[in-house]
C-alpha cells in the first residue's frame, strides 16, 4: 500500500497529520462523490485499522481518499506550539468543525469538488455534527459508520444512569472547584480518560451533540452505517433513530449488517460493498463554489 503523508494547519493553528491515498487507475467513482475524508473515532489517529481499511477500499474503486487526524487523536498529547493539552481525554467536541473542515480544504485545494466525510464511532459523530452546523456547500454527503449516542437524557433513562450520574456529578464538581482540566478515569460510556470538561462537553445535560436532535439540519444525502451486535447504551437503535430524525436530507438510507461489531472490523468488506454501493446510488448535482 502506497500513500502520500501529508500535514495540514487548521484555522486555530494546529499541525494535523493524514495520509491521502491516490484513486486507483481505472476505478468508477460515482459523478454524486469525487473524494472523501475519513475521520477517526475515539483515542484513534489516522492510521486505525476501521479509518485505514475504509480508505484502501474506497480507492480501489477510484475514490481519493484522506484520512485525518482530529486534534482529539489518541488520549493525550501537548502541543508545543500553543502548550495546551489535546487529544480524545480533552477534545471539546464543537472544534472538531475545525479539523474537518482543514481536511475539506485540503482536499479542495488538490481539485476535488465533490466531497464526502466519513467517519467511525465518534468520527462519525464529528462528520454528522459538522454536517449538522455547517454550510458547506463543498460537501456533497456524509457518512457515519457506528455512530455514538451522546444523550444525558438516554443515558439517565437506561440501566447504566446510577454510574453515569455519578460520573456526571464528579466532573460537576472537579469543575466548580475550578479543575476542569483535571483527568478522570471512567468506565461509561466507554473507558477512557476525561478531562471533567470534556466529559461534560460531551455528555452533559444541555445535549450539545445529540444527533437525533440535530439530525434534521441536515440537507446533504446521508448515509448511517451500523452493526447488529452494538447493542451498548451509547449504540443501540443509533443509526435507525438517525435515519428516522433526518427529515430534511434528500436521501437517507440506513444499513445494519448482521453480525457486525462496532466500526464493523469484522465485516470490512460487507461495510465497504454497502457505502459503494449508495454512492453509485447517488445522482450528481451542479458544484456550488
Amino acid at each position: 500500500m502506497i500513500v502520500d503523508l501529508m500535514s495540514t494547519t487548521t484555522s486555530d493553528g494546529i499541525e494535523l497529520d493524514g495520509a491521502f491515498f491516490a484513486p486507483q487507475p481505472g476505478g468508477s467513482p460515482t459523478n454524486a462523490v469525487d473524494a472523501i475524508l475519513l475521520a477517526h473515532g475515539s483515542r484513534g489517529n489516522f492510521c486505525m485499522a476501521s479509518t485505514k481499511h475504509m480508505a484502501e477500499d474506497l480507492r480501489a474503486r477510484g475514490y481519493a481518499c484522506l484520512a485525518l487526524n482530529s486534534a482529539a487523536h489518541d488520549t493525550v498529547w501537548n502541543n508545543p506550539g500553543d502548550g495546551n493539552n489535546y487529544g480524545n481525554g480533552f477534545e471539546i467536541l464543537d472544534r472538531s468543525r475545525l479539523d474537518i473542515r482543514a481536511g475539506v480544504d485540503y482536499l479542495w485545494e488538490l481539485g476535488y469538488r465533490r466531497i464526502g466525510i466519513l467517519g467511525h464511532s465518534m468520527g462519525a459523530v464529528r462528520v454528522t455534527y459538522y454536517a449538522a452546523t455547517e454550510t458547506d456547500h463543498r460537501v456533497a454527503a456524509v457518512i457515519p459508520v457506528s455512530p455514538v449516542r451522546l444523550s444525558y437524557s438516554y443515558y439517565m433513562a437506561s440501566t447504566d444512569a446510577a454510574e453515569f450520574q455519578n460520573i456526571v456529578q464528579q466532573a460537576g464538581k472537579l469543575e466548580a472547584d475550578g479543575k476542569a482540566n483535571e483527568l478522570i478515569s471512567v468506565k461509561f460510556p466507554i473507558t477512557q480518560l476525561f478531562s471533567a470538561a470534556s466529559y461534560l462537553d460531551k455528555h452533559g445535560p444541555e445535549e450539545r451533540y445529540n444527533l437525533i436532535n440535530l439530525a434534521a439540519k441536515i440537507s446533504i444525502p446521508l448515509f448511517i452505517l451500523a452493526g447488529s451486535l452494538e447493542t451498548h447504551t451509547r449504540l443501540l437503535d443509533m443509526a435507525g433513530d438517525l435515519a428516522s430524525a433526518a427529515v430534511n436530507s434528500p436521501e437517507v438510507r440506513c444499513v445494519i449488517i448482521e453480525g457486525g461489531s462496532h466500526t464493523l472490523g469484522n465485516r470490512r468488506q460487507e461495510a465497504a460493498a454497502a457505502v459503494l454501493d449508495w454512492l453509485a446510488s447517488l445522482a450528481s448535482k451542479p458544484v456550488e463554489v
